[in-house]
Order: C-alpha cells, then structure tokens, then sequence
C-alpha cells in the first residue's frame, strides 16, 4: 500500500465486519424530493377548470434527449477512534454517466467515476488513501457524526458529479436533458428536467385528477417553491396501470427551473407528455416499470459495470487496513 505512514494528523481505521450492504446501504430520500414548498396549483389554469392535458397536434418532441443519472456503492465500512469519540467512515464509489437519444437512434455519451473516503464528525485526511491496486479513495467529511453520515456524503458526491454532467450537456443547443431525480440546477443554457419516479408529494392535487390521467398526458403546471430554487412542476402518466395496481401506478412528477418562463415549461411538458412513455419499459423487463425509462435503465447497469467488482475492492481496502495495522 503506497498511502501515507499512520503519524498523529492520520486517522487509524478498522474494518466493520458487518456486511457493507446492512443499514448504511439502505436507500437514501433526496432531502430535494421531500422539502417542504409553497404550492401555487394555478399558474397554468384556474384549479376550478383542471383537467389532463394532452400533448396538442403542435407540441415538439425534442429532437436529442439526454438521459444522466448515476449511482453509488459501499465498499466497506470503517471505524476510528480518537479518544473516547468514535468516527464513522466508508469507502465507496459512485459513476455517474449519460445517454444520448436522436431520433430513433442511443448513443452512450460522457461515463465518469469516482472513489471516496467520507468520514463523519468532521474528521478528515490530508491526502488520498491508495491502494496496492491503485485505486484511490479521495477523502471528503461531513459534519454530521451518525452512523449513516458517511452514506449520506457519498451520495452528495455523486450528486454533484450528475449536477455537473447534466450542466454540461443541456449547454448543446436543441437538447433536452432528463435528470434522474429532483432537478438540482437552475441556470442551464438549455433545457433541462428532473425526473422524480417515486411521488413522494402530491403537491395539493388532488386524488381522483391524478387517478384520472390517461397515458401520455399531464396535469397542468404547478407552481412549487421549496428552500433551493422556485421551480414548475407536473404529474404525467407513462402508462396504463394493471388490473390491481394503485391509482397512482404509472405516474412520475417533472420539474424545471422557474427561470425558463411559464410557456418554455408548457412547452418542455407537453414535449415530455409526447416522448417519455415511448421509453417506457415492460414489466417483464424492469420491475421498476414503467417509471425507471430504458434509457436509464441501461445506464445503471452500464454504470455498476465501470464501478468494478465490489467483492475485489473491498479485499483490496481489508488488505490495506490490516498492512497499516501490522
């Protein structure tokens, strides 16, 4: 292991032995998808006259989407001691990636990956932990010293690095970037989406509007303004749902940033009413269908493959923790 000999500044790790995937690996809520907003269900048209909205004969498609998304992974999980206090750490790798749809024709557009030590309790060191293998693991801290800290900071990583990506692509003028997840960026020289797949919020409209929407059409705009950014948002239906399912199978929320003006956001969601559910998958295929699209499907997978074998890198983290011991 080439990383820097322990001295008093270097945190000394030890391994937890639990599983990486137990408690830290739980499926973390974007505190974006959840925070609380004021709601103005009237900006498109008086609530008393609501209806879904079709996509008119006049509504373009957008002529290249680009789909981003990323995902993350725990390698392994660590303790240390300082004193009497115990510190929270974890490796762990996030990839973040695109692809690109013109026409009728995918693309793979930019892949990238990072690897991380996020410590909790402000803790923090002075240069990347490196491996034999090479593999580098870039510290980063979090304030916070829970047990789920750690977690939450890699997956701010990875984020950021989607926030980045998805800034960079809407720049390509004609493009349309659907973001995986709430929108985290306002100021975009295009237009971009956030695509939420799981409602946490209703955001005031009602029940039976929702259940109500047919395949391929929208509720109207909904002005929302949470503690980042004023945003519009909107309900569309992807797909019809099955015998048993809840009224609300099927149905995924849009947002954009408020500063495209209210007919730029007419006009993006009419376009999504028009183009998303073409990208619907089957259940047979996805069972996260019809809401996880196939285009990030895909992604995912492709993304957990430049991540690398998970079992290798946490031998390779075992290997060193137990050398620095020794």
């Amino acid at each position: 292991m080439t990383a820097p000999s322990a001295s008093p500044s270097r945190l000394r790790f030890r391994l937890d032995p639990w599983a990486a995937e137990y408690g830290a690996e739980l499926p973390l809520v974007d505190p974006a998808a959840t925070e609380a907003a004021a709601v103005d269900a009237e900006v498109e048209r008086p609530l008393r006259e609501w209806a879904a909205v079709p996509p008119g004969p006049g509504a373009e498609e957008p002529a290249r989407i680009v789909f981003v998304d990323g995902v993350r992974r725990i390698e392994a999980r660590v303790l240390a001691r300082e004193g009497e206090r115990v510190i929270p750490g974890a490796f762990g790798t996030y990839a973040v990636g695109a692809v690109v749809v013109e026409g009728e024709r995918a693309a793979w557009g930019a892949l990238r990956a990072g690897r991380v030590l996020a410590l909790g309790g402000g803790a923090s060191l002075p240069e990347p932990f490196v491996l034999d293998s090479g593999a580098a693991y870039v510290p980063v801290s979090t304030a916070d010293d829970d047990p789920e800290a750690p977690v939450r900071r890699l997956q701010e990583e990875m984020r950021l690095a989607e926030e980045t990506l998805g800034q960079e692509q809407s720049r390509t003028p004609g493009t349309l970037v659907v973001a995986d997840g709430p929108l985290r960026f306002r100021d975009a020289r295009g237009a971009a989406v956030g695509y939420v797949k799981r409602l946490f919020e209703r955001h005031g409209v009602p029940l039976p509007t929702l259940a109500a929407l047919a395949p391929g059409t929208r509720t109207p705009l909904i002005g929302i303004e949470g503690a980042s950014f004023r945003r519009y948002t909107w309900f569309l239906r992807l797909a019809s749902r099955g015998p048993a399912d809840f009224d609300l199978a099927g149905i995924v929320r849009l947002e954009v940033a408020e500063t495209v003006g209210l007919e730029e956001a007419k006009r993006l969601a009419d376009g999504t009413a028009r183009r998303l559910p073409g990208f619907a998958p089957s259940r047979t295929r996805d069972p996260r269908a019809p809401q996880n699209l196939l285009p990030i499907g895909a992604l995912e997978s492709r993304l957990r493959r430049e991540m690398g074998d998970a079992a290798l890198a946490r031998r390779h983290i075992e290997t060193a923790l137990a050398r620095e011991e020794a």
